[in-house]
């Protein structure tokens, strides 16, 4: 490393650490005082099972607010109700019904324990995720300290861990499935892919990837090992819960919805597509949305080319890009989702800062971090809900579109790298 290298990192290093100590103390004041809401409806959620309750609500669809009068007592008695100015609830528990399982050992615990115990679990999901894609892309030090100062002031985490979110659980098999791939080991890789797709269903679509490259050990596992998990909670948690997931909460988180916090291509649709002609139904603009998140996928499979075998650092930079592109096409995504642009911005990353030098890159991945990361959801105010004004509201879209761009130019040199 030369002279001016190696005080470029000493200099990270200082913001670092400077970082690092505002973090850790963010982190006790949140497991002190934090309300871990998403947490609270799983661990509420896992109560109610555990008792013989339904822990989903039927009438959500007609609804939109969780009025499960188990989970609501239950919520009373365990202290996990919480308050939007006068309006007191729970939130909704929207996992497949695996997930309550995999929660249930926290009910031994009070719930402020618990939550305590789920934030430290997290971070240590975060530093398993750290860990994979330090390995698996690789970084250099310039670039490993560089995306660990980002996550330290990176809205998107500070919001799953303040909600005791799933998301780093999921970011963290997502890591070790990249990292596992790249490794040549097809059954790691499978397991961790399908026990992410049991628990959350959007990473189903690196199995569907994996079929693609024709990693067929890897899918194998993956399928079945989501299968497994799916079919093993069917008897436990009962019919009746299945179905309902099934049939009224799935198609529920698939319905793209209105809204400034919708970061989606769908939801960047739909919000200007209301603020701009609000003569046009909302109806008309999510099926533009739909059909543009569907193309949108074709695209990005059509990108990667003839199907079949390639290199493992292929393979990375093709889930790098993946990833972008998933965000935009999920109907619903919120600020707490966009913890998996770590993956791009790691790579997008080693090649800004690592021994390629790829420069021009930097500017834009600033932006891209700062609109993604760097303003918080306070920007959706009314005032940009409607006229021109409300394209300012897709500024976290225009961001994953930024990190979807830079990510599709490192995929498209192909030919070197195809395995015969």
């Amino acid at each position: 490393m030369t002279r001016p290298a190696s005080r470029s990192v000493l200099a990270v290093v200082v913001v670092l650490t400077v970082l690092a100590g505002q973090f850790a103390v963010h982190m006790l004041q949140l497991a002190r005082k934090g309300e871990h809401r998403d947490f609270a409806a799983v661990y509420t959620a896992a109560h109610v099972f555990r008792s013989g309750g339904g822990f989903y609500d039927p009438r959500m669809l007609e609804t939109g607010v969780n009025r499960n009068e188990a989970l609501i007592e239950a919520a009373k008695r365990l202290g996990t109700l919480h308050a939007h100015d006068n309006f007191v609830h729970i939130h909704a528990f929207s996992y497949p019904p695996f997930t309550v399982l995999a929660f249930s050992p926290f009910t031994v615990l009070a719930f402020q324990p618990a939550a305590v115990l789920w934030q430290a679990l997290s971070l240590g999901f975060l530093a398993v995720a750290g860990w994979c894609l330090w390995r698996a892309v690789p970084l250099s030090p310039a670039a490993g300290l560089v995306l660990a100062s980002v996550a330290l002031v990176f809205e998107p985490l500070e919001n799953s861990l303040g909600l005791g979110q799933i998301n780093l659980l999921i970011l963290a098999l997502t890591g070790l499935f990249v990292a596992a791939l790249h490794k040549g080991r097809p059954v790691m890789a499978g397991v961790a892919i399908g026990l992410a797709a049991a628990l959350r269903v959007h990473p189903a679509l690196f199995i569907l990837y994996l079929a693609w490259r024709k990693e067929w050990r890897a899918c194998a596992w993956g399928v079945g090992t989501a299968m497994a998990c799916t079919l093993m909670a069917i008897p436990v948690v009962g019919w009746d819960a299945t179905v309902q997931y099934a049939t009224l909460v799935a198609p529920q988180y698939a319905r793209a919805f209105v809204g400034l916090g919708n970061h989606s291509l769908t939801g960047l649709l739909i919000n200007t597509g209301v603020g701009l002609l609000d003569a046009v139904p909302v109806d008309l603009w999510r099926f533009i949305g739909q059909a543009a998140s569907f193309g949108l996928l074709a695209a990005a499979f059509a990108v990667l080319r003839q199907a079949g075998l390639v290199a493992p650092d292929r393979m990375v930079v093709e889930i790098a890009f993946l990833s972008a592109v998933l965000l935009l096409a999920t109907p619903n995504t919120t600020i707490n989702h966009l913890v998996f642009t770590f993956i791009p911005l790691a790579v997008l990353l080693e090649r800004a800062l690592g021994p390629d030098r790829q420069v021009a890159l930097i500017p834009w991945i600033a932006v891209a971090v700062l609109l993604i990361g760097g303003i918080n959801d306070y920007y959706a105010h009314p005032l940009i809900a409607t006229g021109p004004a409300v394209l300012l509201g897709g500024i976290k879209t225009y961001g994953l579109m930024i990190l979807a761009v830079l990510t599709v130019r490192l995929v498209r040199p192909s030919g070197s790298n195809a395995t015969p």
